[in-house]
């Protein structure tokens, strides 16, 4: 059993009763937090929102295409995701249809993983206290909550990463030929549902073969590499078969470069680039972390002086007092838990992989147990003289993202990347005479694209091409748009469906083609409704929210 109670080593030096009263107790905390942890998620699950864009676009294939399908051809909007994903959801849709909680129950299930699995990882490096701190921070940070209710990989790599932790923990010290193949397969299986577990596996094996040298431990070194070299072949054969076919085009590399400033300086150059290793910490403790306290508005909103106030610096003391002390102590569990991290930084240095927000959520775990690490020594350090240190600083640490969890769950609507795609597309729906026009923008024809296959939608919407780049100036564009619409002379209603803020299509350098189409001031959705009316059309109904506008147009007779 995962919560079951487990001997621990316990620090008997002076001033550690908070050590000892925290491990006599620690069954019900962590089955408490387990608890939370669980509910919360399920409450996410169950709250069911419409799909933001990013699940929209991958979610479109999983709907539309089979197994040998999805092995074997590209998806739409340019999408990849792991082989053993892909088809760990498609059995979701052929089990339990198309809906959104279909395509989340899988990321769900591994986020509930997660968090059992996580106790035997953080109980191999840490104390009963420091466990405590760990499993808080995986329970109530929200983007771990998030991504194990979103419709995409990322939950399934967090998932990994620990499972590969675990499966050291598990086979580490085995001499056993079976035990050994058992670990190289369960690693090579891994990556077969997750890319980014490479990083952590290639740590793994670095750490291990290089500590075994070391030891001149010659005997462990070879039969170690039974299952480094399964995990290696079979990342061979995801690369050659998946990575490789369907590499990333420049304009993603553009994308990530421009709008997250994702790839680390290598070698930095100017004083622009030192600002990355600066910014690059705090950007961690909002994502994947989730220990910036978050009071209204997005992450770009804070002000200079609102992100003081959003606590970072007691977890950025302690993540770096955990990585100093770890060092210092333990060099092995040292390069165990950084040298992933550091081969993440190398791939992003050399823009092969972008080190931000959910493409760090894997390393997860490994920030975690640093941070816990740092409270462990924190604590043994102070609690000799005030024995309250303990349980303060664990509410110091738990409280930012405690706040924010309860804020989700009081209004869901702060809940992060909220969209109101499926209402837009619905509140047509329901209001759809027979002989309407409906009209579907192309950066909202994804989302109609999807819902009409889920939610078998009683209308057949025309449009959602992309003519921006056959145009070649405002005027042009609008006249082929409203051709697109068809025929109205016999039609009494006209729909339109667009999305007012997106302005960048898959394959768009951001910002940068048409030109005319960025400029300043110009909003396709505005003037395409001003068109519209100019035609003699008169509004009648509208609904607008976040990211969605839907309006409704009496036709002229004719």
């Amino acid at each position: 059993m995962l919560l079951a109670s487990k001997t621990a080593t316990v620090d008997v030096t002076p001033g550690t009763t908070s050590s000892v009263f925290f491990s006599k107790n620690q069954k019900w905390a962590l089955l408490t937090l387990v608890t939370i942890g669980v509910a919360l998620r399920l409450f996410h699950f169950f709250d069911n929102r419409s799909f933001w864009i990013d699940e929209l676009y991958l979610n479109v294939s999983l709907v539309k295409m089979g197994f040998q399908e999805l092995a074997t051809l590209p998806m739409a909007y340019e999408q990849k995701a792991p082989l053993g994903y892909l088809w760990a959801e498609k059995l979701a849709v052929v089990l339990f249809g198309k809906g959104e909680m279909a395509l989340r129950l899988f990321p769900l299930i591994c986020g509930i993983g997660s968090l059992l699995v996580f106790i035997p990882v953080a109980r191999h490096f840490l104390k009963p206290w420091g466990v405590l701190v760990a499993l808080g921070v995986l329970t109530l940070g929200g983007p771990a909550i998030y991504h194990a209710v979103e419709a995409k990989q990322y939950s399934t790599e967090l998932f990994a990463s620990i499972l590969s932790l675990y499966f050291y923990i598990r086979f580490r010290k085995s001499h056993r030929i079976l035990a050994l193949v058992l670990w190289g397969l369960g690693g090579g299986l891994l990556v077969w549902f997750s890319y980014s577990t490479i990083f952590m596996l290639a740590g793994i094996a670095i750490a291990v073969s290089t500590g075994l040298l070391l030891k001149q431990d010659w005997k462990n070194f070879f039969l170690r590499i039974i299952p480094f070299a399964m995990w290696l072949v079979s990342f061979g054969l995801v690369y050659y078969f998946y990575m490789m076919k369907f590499q990333d085009s420049g304009w993603l590399k553009y994308f990530f470069e421009v709008m997250y400033n994702a790839f680390m300086p290598l070698p930095p150059t100017s004083l622009h680039d030192l600002t990355w290793f600066v910014r690059t910490p705090y950007v961690l403790l909002q994502h994947p972390l989730g220990l910036l306290l978050n009071f209204g508005g997005h992450v770009k909103d804070y002000s200079a002086v609102q992100s003081v106030f959003r606590m970072p610096f007691l977890p950025l003391l302690l993540g770096a007092l955990g990585a100093f002390s770890l060092f210092r102590r333990n060099k092995f569990d040292f390069a165990l838990l950084v040298l992933p991290i550091a081969l993440a930084l190398l791939a992003s240095g050399l823009k092969l992989y972008p080190f931000n927000e959910r493409f760090t959520l894997f390393l997860l775990p490994l920030f975690i147990l640093l941070l816990a690490f740092g409270a462990e020594r924190a604590v043994a350090f102070f609690s000799s003289k005030n024995k309250a240190v303990a349980p303060l600083l664990l509410l110091l640490i738990l409280a930012p993202p405690a706040w924010n969890a309860t804020r989700e769950v009081v209004d869901p609507g702060n809940f992060y990347k909220k969209e109101y795609n499926r209402e837009a597309v619905l509140y047509v729906n329901d209001r759809y005479k027979p002989g309407d026009v409906v009209y579907v923008y192309w950066n909202m024809y994804h989302a109609y694209t999807y819902y009409k296959e889920a939610y078998n939608l009683k209308y057949e919407a025309v449009g959602g091409k992309d003519l921006r780049h056959s145009s070649k100036s405002t005027e042009e564009y609008l006249n082929n748009v409203l051709q697109e619409m068809g025929d109205l002379g016999s039609k009494k209603r006209l729909w339109l469906i667009y999305n007012p803020g997106l302005k960048n299509n898959i394959g768009d350098f951001v910002g940068l083609e048409p030109k005319w189409y960025h400029e300043q001031g110009f909003e396709a959705g505005k003037t395409l409704e001003s068109s519209i009316t100019a035609l003699g059309a008169t509004p009648a109904d509208s609904l607008q929210l976040e990211s969605v506008a839907v309006k409704l147009f009496d036709l002229p007779t004719r």
